[in-house]
């Protein structure tokens, strides 16, 4: 719970991690089947149900039996995976808007300058460490390196909680936000789960994907809400200490529930292996596009975020209606959720430049807002494009990255260091105008509308609502040999 994802906030703090335990046949389970599952098996059978997804409307694809569900033992691999998500995302925001009391309360420190250097010091090796962490995921199965991550999580949350100094808490800090990049590797890892049990005529295509990305943004905003709550909670206690050390029951806890998870998964089918996007100047620029798109999204997401209150009180808003109007974008993403299924089978690559520009749209209306009403409107409607929006960004993403470990590190680490230029720019375009950051951020996203139409013309995508890329094909998940 210390220091913040690699500039994944412009105010982030984050989490920790330790040596793995070895894990019987991980390697092979942690990311999805490279060549199509035998019928034969329950768990890896083509199935329209409860976690994977088939054909678009639940139907089974021609010439394929409907088989059961996931297996329990995978369902909880599943849960277990969207907690560690949920610990990290809560971990790493929950101090953020309180540091600068923490340091005051615990080392007497009320210099600024001592946040912005602790939060500048995670950053750097947050992003020095995320790359790290994809090269070791050539090697080692994803939930191996996840389970690494929780238990020197634990180590280092307790040690934080001792921390005598601020200098041995940016250092113990730092530690652990690189230790904690291996947390992020459980997002791919969900994701290669539910391809792994998709339909037999879909294995690893946006269908596959569309229920993990959908809870993971589902657990976003949860976690964002959660994260304020837990921060405000901590500095609440008599010595906070014991609230930053309390998270190492938690991941401690998580890590044993993994841990028994993957003794009772059922053994990989015969030659599994990760599923890689095919290589070559195609998939570089597929790799390329992802990265700009979410660089783009997620600076705008950013920049749009540090001085809104400030302009809702401009504007004529009391605290308690601006603290709800700044909340206003993540509700209203958390209530379109149940359409993105529906809006994905209608527009299918389409969704994204859509989501986009509907995001885009929201932005722009709080700019140009003269009025709380204005506001409230330009707020419902950034957070109904946000909630699509953000679905369509990851399913771009893992379409291009794959589920194998490396490509997704590196297009995160891309997003991340682009993340420092926001809280930057928000700062210089508000001393000109308050309402500015959010029309540049509006401007960030109608760009990355028009680079994800870029795809239609390089023949990457269907458009057919299956969003199937040129390497969403069998044979871009066919073994390496075998294409030799």
């Amino acid at each position: 719970m210390s220091a913040p994802r690699a500039a994944a906030t412009p105010d982030g703090t984050g989490h920790t991690a330790t040596p793995g335990t070895g894990i019987p046949d991980a390697a092979a389970r942690a990311t999805p089947s490279a060549q199509p599952a035998e019928p034969a098996r329950p768990a890896t059978a083509p199935a329209a149900a409860a976690g994977g997804s088939g054909a678009p409307g639940g139907s089974t694809p021609p010439g394929a039996a409907k088989a059961a569900g996931p297996e329990p033992s995978t369902r909880r691999l599943r849960v277990v995976l969207i907690a560690v998500i949920a610990l990290y995302l809560i971990a790493e925001t929950a101090l953020a808007p309180f540091l600068p009391q923490l340091f005051t309360q615990l080392y007497a420190i009320d210099d600024p300058g001592a946040t912005g250097l602790y939060l500048w010091t995670c950053r750097v090796v947050g992003l020095a460490a995320l790359p790290l962490w994809g090269l070791a995921a050539r090697r080692y199965a994803l939930h191996r390196l996840v389970l690494t991550g929780l238990c020197a999580s634990a180590a280092c949350d307790l040690a934080l909680g001792l921390a005598p100094t601020y200098a041995a808490f940016t250092a113990l800090s730092a530690a652990s936000v690189a230790a904690n990049c291996a947390l992020l590797l459980a997002y791919p890892a969900l994701i290669a789960e539910h391809s792994r049990h998709a339909g037999a005529g879909h294995p690893g295509s946006d269908h596959a994907r569309l229920a993990a990305v959908t809870a993971i943004v589902a657990v976003f905003h949860l976690a964002s809400v959660a994260a304020t709550l837990t921060g405000a909670g901590v500095l609440a206690l008599p010595d906070p200490r014991l609230g930053i050390s309390a998270f190492a029951l938690l991941d401690l806890l998580l890590a044993a529930l993994l841990l028994r998870t993957l003794r009772h998964l059922p053994p990989p089918a015969p030659g599994e292996r990760p599923a890689t996007p095919r290589r070559g100047t195609t998939w570089l620029l597929l790799l390329a596009q992802a990265a700009v798109i979410g660089v783009a999204f997620d600076f705008a997401v950013s920049a749009s975020r540090p001085f809104f209150t400030e302009l809702a009180h401009h504007l004529g808003s009391g605290p308690g209606l601006a603290a709800a109007l700044f909340l206003l974008p993540s509700l209203t993403a958390l209530a379109v959720l149940p359409a993105a299924r529906r809006c994905h089978a209608l527009l299918g690559a389409r969704l994204l430049p859509a989501a986009l520009a509907l995001t885009a749209a929201g932005l722009a209306s709080q700019y140009l807002a003269d009025g709380l009403p204005a506001l409230a409107a330009g707020r419902a409607l950034f957070g109904a494009g946000l909630g699509l929006a953000q679905i369509a960004v990851e399913l771009r993403m893992f379409r291009a990255t794959g589920t194998a470990g490396p490509a997704f590190t590196a297009v995160e680490t891309v997003r991340s260091a682009g993340l420092v230029a926001a809280p930057l720019i928000a700062a210089a375009t508000a001393s000109r105008d308050l309402a500015l950051p959010l029309g540049v951020a509006a401007a960030a996203l109608l760009g990355a509308a028009l680079v994800s139409l870029v795809r239609g013309r390089t023949g990457t995508g269907s458009g057919t609502g299956t969003g199937t890329a040129v390497h969403d094909t069998p044979a871009a998940h066919e073994p390496e040999e075998a294409r030799s």
